[in-house]
């Protein structure tokens, strides 16, 4: 279903869409990729079977897919986007109760104040992942955050017995206070972790950051 999205010409030219509006951060197909890489890792490292894996898949390519009518007001994305992610899953065999667990996972994923299931953790944990250079490299906006994107290169996540690890590879030094002005890097993993009865642990260069 994963290469089945990517090859829908539909798909495609909504994806265009997006990356033409031209948003201070990537949102576009490089964004959705990323995304569903870090879902794999998140739902292969809860155990989770094939199909929910799959599903998670499909979730992250969509998440965003409402922005091709938001326009540059990106306000109400996540409600648009599950709406509209039907459009783009005709021909697949997702079922009816499938269909929901989607709907749910990529209304809640900016937020993830309703989180159910291990979808829902993994799709609104790897959005926020999703914080390196790549998602400003493009931009036209020269801001602080902007700049302390740049400087991260890499994000990897573990998720063992007792902890969910965050882990920053960085260039130089981070400001964490700058950082913060889009806190939900810090705050949507420790939401996570605490779903999981885990603890939350935050490293930036492999070394322990107190948040």
């Amino acid at each position: 279903m994963y290469q089945f999205i990517l090859n829908n010409p539909k798909y495609l030219e909504a994806v265009d869409k997006i990356e033409k509006i031209g948003f201070i951060t990537d949102h576009g197909l490089g964004h959705y990729i990323r995304v569903a890489n870090y879902v794999q890792s998140i739902l292969t490292q809860l155990n989770a079977d094939e199909r929910t894996i799959e599903l998670g898949l499909v979730s992250a390519l969509l998440h965003d897919i409402g922005l091709s009518e938001s326009g540059p007001n990106k306000e109400d994305h996540a409600i648009k986007s599950s709406k509209m992610f039907r459009d783009f899953i005709v021909g697949t065999n997702i079922t009816d109760e499938e269909e929901k667990i989607i709907e749910h996972a990529i209304f809640d994923h900016s937020k993830g104040n309703d989180i159910r299931n291990n979808i829902d953790l993994a799709l609104v944990l790897a959005d926020k992942l999703d914080v390196t250079y790549h998602r400003v490299q493009n931009s036209s906006i020269q801001d602080e955050i902007n700049d302390e994107f740049r400087k991260i290169k890499k994000v990897d996540v573990e998720i063992n017995a007792n902890n969910l690890i965050v882990k920053y590879t960085v260039e130089g030094s981070l400001d964490l206070n700058i950082l913060m002005s889009w806190d939900k890097a810090i705050t949507i993993p420790k939401k996570c972790a605490k779903y999981l009865g885990k603890n939350y642990i935050f490293k930036i260069n492999d070394k322990i950051v107190d948040i």
